[in-house]
């Protein structure tokens, strides 16, 4: 879209704002493959420069530009000023206004939507039958132009940002008026940047794409060295090709001349015009910002003032989120520590759990463990810790001590409650705690249930139904020390998954309690009941990335199959545990193997699985630098091995890494070929704060019975 087409868009808008007498008016394109709308330009008062949404999504029914496109109809409401904006760089109006957004078509095609807005002292008001239609008329005089913005937008990577014009004074391109609007949005999304990699994000989306740059890169300084933290357009040989300079004062390349007479290295690569800033926090250099053109370019007063003060934003946010991810690692060390570094091997009892954090530096207090009781049998435990905060992380750890030494006294379930109830009343602590445990009876068949304020477990029954274990529900760890708690027992058909689960799992900002419970109970009823790994994988998609939000909350989850004392050899379970670096050990994984596929009369897939097993356990003493557990299991029609470590990466069957550190820390490529080209099915899943690979063998010549 050239100046002159652009220009004619924001001359038709500025009329129709000011015929309409209208506070501000957006002109939006489709984008995303229609997914969602973008502003192109923006016609209102300095109070829109804060407030105009650059971005809705079209399913968005809160939204009337939205509501417009979809429909192909003429919306006009009025808002409250107290509705959320659609994403975290946005703020809306904080007072009632009218709007009219009306949709655009040229050729017959849907090409975006008008939206006109009267804000206070101009609105709210009721709109007239000939200002609607006047509304209409101004849609279909700016379709052309409107049109061309809609393919220039189809085209731009990454996505233009919008062109802001003041009402009642002429303007052009690349105004000031526009470049405070792009500062607004930097700042605004750099304030909210959390991690260095959101910083880098920014960057690109505010920063490079208001500038038209065709590349970007930040070096950071670690102890006088520089290294690249982050970079687009640039070949990869950029990080390798000594330190990034970092002058003292900002560099504005504008030509050949400049860049040669600068001796750039790579950094001058594909590069007519370049910026050079110095990233300066706390009045010391604490790296550089380099933005790159295919083009010469000056750059005035206005591109400079802006730029070194966009920066200035970067050096402060960068160096916060670098501070965040420091305490970020720290703090998820101690998490993990708090929790459970592997899952039990336990007869006739198949388990997989998963936590997730919050977004944040502040630790969570969801916990969960699975116990060996006194007289045999198993003892699951989940529980929540109220807040995020290191005080509640220090309590977590603390119950889920005591819940184990009650447990392991040989107490019932309600009774843990109750003197882990009291126990923490003495601690004094403003905290309450939400908790629930369960002691299976594996030879019965029979389960004790009793919940401290917490969710009830679920139970998925052989026949797919799911059924809530409804103990009463008691109230909170921490609240009365003296209350009493009551436990119920349910038979537990061999087949029934046991789900226990935090809150977090099923309630989020856009998922309340019982939608969250009903999808819950939906996707157990659908699981297929020998995946429990991935049945855990997928109920996490319940809230955070999957559902399309971020997770506010920490979630943990616990699933157990128990599957009966089933008679015969069939669906038999045995396990074998390697100590760390022990690659002696390998020799008697293959000896544990072969005798058992011997004993249970699966000789003849006896080879192959003692090949694949010896891979992966192989991988796991090289790379995990942990214990290893092997397990086998038998069903009818197949062998299944397990190997479980304790590091989370998963593994890593072709060459593919950014770079040479973790190239060097990536699982055996060979390995898991042979894995793949061998086992009927193959795969890995998270396993505690581990991660489990396994892999199955079938053999239609097998005779399992023999």
């Amino acid at each position: 879209m050239s100046d002159n087409d652009h220009s004619r868009l924001a001359a038709a808008l500025r009329r129709a704002v000011q015929e309409l007498r209208a506070s501000t008016g957006i002109a939006y394109v489709p984008v995303d493959e229609g997914r969602s709308l973008a502003a192109v330009t923006v016609v209102g008062t300095p109070v829109s420069l804060y407030t105009a949404l650059e971005g809705i999504g079209v399913d968005n029914e809160r939204y009337t530009p939205a509501v417009a496109y979809r429909t192909g109809e003429q919306i006009i409401g009025s808002c409250p000023g107290t509705l959320p904006a659609p994403s975290t760089a946005d703020v809306t109006m904080p007072f009632p206004y009218t709007v009219a957004s009306t949709p655009v078509a040229a050729a017959g095609h849907d090409v975006g939507v008008l939206t006109l807005l009267w804000v206070p002292p101009l609105g709210p008001r009721q709109l007239l039958p000939e200002e609607k239609k006047r509304c209409t008329r101004w849609a279909d005089a700016m379709a052309h132009d409107l049109d061309i913005a809609r393919q220039r937008h189809a085209r731009a990577r990454p996505a233009s940002v919008p062109f802001f014009l003041l009402p009642g004074a002429e303007d052009t391109l690349g105004s000031n008026v526009s470049f405070l609007y792009d500062f607004q949005k930097v700042a605004s999304a750099l304030t909210q940047a959390v991690r260095p990699q959101d910083v880098i994000e920014t960057v690109v989306q505010r920063i490079m794409a208001p500038f038209d740059a065709q590349s970007m890169l930040v070096s950071v300084l670690d102890d006088g060295r520089s290294r690249v933290l982050g970079y687009t357009g640039y070949p990869p040989e950029v990080t390798r090709s000594g330190p990034v300079p970092a002058p003292g004062e900002p560099l504005f390349l504008e030509n050949d001349t400049d860049l040669a007479a600068a001796h750039l290295g790579p950094l001058a690569e594909g590069v007519r015009a370049c910026a050079l800033l110095p990233l300066v926090s706390e009045g010391r250099v604490t790296g550089t910002f380099v933005l790159g053109f295919d083009h010469p370019r000056r750059f005035g007063a206005e591109d400079r003032a802006v730029l070194v003060s966009m920066t200035g934003l970067l050096a402060q946010s960068l160096d916060r989120a670098r501070h965040f991810e420091t305490e970020h690692a720290v703090v998820r060390r101690l998490q993990q520590g708090l929790l459970p570094h592997m899952l039990p091997h336990l007869e006739e009892l198949d388990t997989a759990a998963r936590y997730v954090p919050a977004p944040g530096a502040d630790v969570g207090g969801d916990w969960y463990d699975v116990l060996t009781l006194p007289d045999g049998n198993v003892g699951l435990v989940i529980g929540d810790v109220e807040g995020h905060s290191p005080t509640g992380a220090a309590i977590m750890g603390q119950i889920r001590s005591v819940v184990r030494a009650y447990a392991t006294e040989g107490h019932g379930p309600a009774d843990v409650l109750g003197r882990t109830n009291r126990l923490l009343a003495e601690l004094g602590t403003d905290l309450f705690v939400t908790c629930s445990c369960i002691w299976l009876d594996r030879a019965a068949g029979t389960a004790e249930i009793s919940c401290a304020g917490h969710p009830s477990p679920l139970l998925r029954l052989p026949d797919r139904s799911v059924e809530v274990a409804d103990p009463e529900a008691g109230i909170p760890l921490g609240v009365a020390p003296d209350t009493v708690y009551h436990s119920v027992e349910v038979t537990l058909p061999p087949g029934t998954v046991l789900a226990l689960y935090t809150d977090g799992l099923i309630h989020s900002r856009g998922t309340d309690l019982v939608s969250g419970t009903k999808t819950l109970c939906r996707l157990l009823a659908e699981a297929d009941e020998q995946r429990l790994e991935e049945l855990a994988t997928r109920l996490l998609g319940i809230t955070g990335e999957d559902a399309g939000e971020e997770r506010e909350d920490d979630v943990a989850l616990l699933l157990a199959r128990y599957d009966g004392a089933l008679p015969g050899a069939h669906r038999r379970v045995s396990r074998m545990s390697v100590q760390r670096h022990d690659l002696q050990a390998v020799r008697e994984v293959r000896h544990f193997l072969h005798a058992k596929l011997r004993e249970w009369g699966w000789r003849e897939v006896s080879y192959d699985v003692e090949l694949l097993a010896t891979e992966l356990v192989t991988n796991a003493l090289v790379h995990a630098d942990s214990d290893v557990d092997v397990r086998l299991r038998e069903y009818p029609d197949r062998i299944r091995v397990e190997v479980r470590d304790c590091d989370p990466r998963p593994p890593m069957p072709a060459p593919i890494t950014v770079t040479e550190e973790v190239d060097a820390d990536a699982e055996h490529g060979r390995g898991l070929v042979i894995v793949e080209a061998v086992a009927s099915a193959w795969g890995n899943s998270p396993s505690g704060r581990g991660k489990s690979v396994w892999f199955e063998v079938t053999a239609a010549a097998a005779d399992p019975g023999g």
